[in-house]
């Protein structure tokens, strides 16, 4: 009788066992980015355009603003553009910190995170003028306009992909949240900021990893 308690308790383990790995590795296929979330290829998009006074160019999936709405004087400019085959959109400009300001970017509001997922990060596919730039994060616990979460990356002279995770991106301010949730993003920039230089910048394609 001993051993074959010892049998039966030794099958409820390993059926524990079993059942424990089983939702594990659910959890892990639902809430992990195995599948990345394509924000905008060119093809496919997950993107809009905000519809605001201050975007001075827009497409019908990105809005490009200067700090000319804080009284700002850079300049810049944002266009769809290809080569050999390849679309991709383009912002250059002139970023002065002048009247302090200092930046432009295009950003896009995300729409369609599928529910019970997370993804691990950004990746982008761009090219440069070898400057460092930023992708601002803002989500929907942020109110106020000066209020991102921010990683920076250098855009190289030839086509590059990077990948960014979540955990390099640092808030803006002390009193936001420290982490960023991608299904709590709304909108995604890339961003000229912070100094006096000559932006140029394409950007291929961009999706959650």
């Amino acid at each position: 009788m001993k051993s074959l308690s010892n049998i039966v308790i030794k099958s409820n383990r390993n059926k524990f066992r079993f059942v424990f790995l089983t939702i594990t590795l659910l959890f892990l296929t639902n809430t992990s980015g195995a599948n990345p979330m394509i924000i905008d290829d060119m093809n496919r998009s997950n993107a809009i355009s905000e519809e605001q006074d201050y975007c001075e160019e827009s497409t019908t999936k990105w809005c490009f603003v200067t700090d000319k709405v804080m009284g700002g004087v850079s300049e810049g400019d944002f266009k769809l553009k290809s080569e050999n085959n390849l679309f991709y959109y383009n912002m250059q400009g002139d970023v002065s910190t002048e009247n302090n300001g200092g930046f432009i970017q295009f950003r896009t509001k995300i729409q369609n995170h599928p529910k019970n997922k997370l993804f691990n990060g950004i990746k982008i596919k761009v090219r440069g003028n070898n400057e460092e730039y930023a992708i601002h994060l803002r989500t929907k616990y942020l109110f106020l306009p000066w209020q991102y979460y921010e990683a920076t990356f250098r855009a190289e002279n030839n086509w590059t992909v990077i990948e960014i995770p979540f955990k390099q991106f640092q808030k803006s301010n002390f009193y936001q949240p420290s982490s960023v949730s991608s299904i709590d993003i709304e909108t995604i920039g890339i961003v000229a900021i912070g100094r006096d230089f000559k932006a140029n910048i394409d950007l291929a394609s961009i999706e959650l990893y």
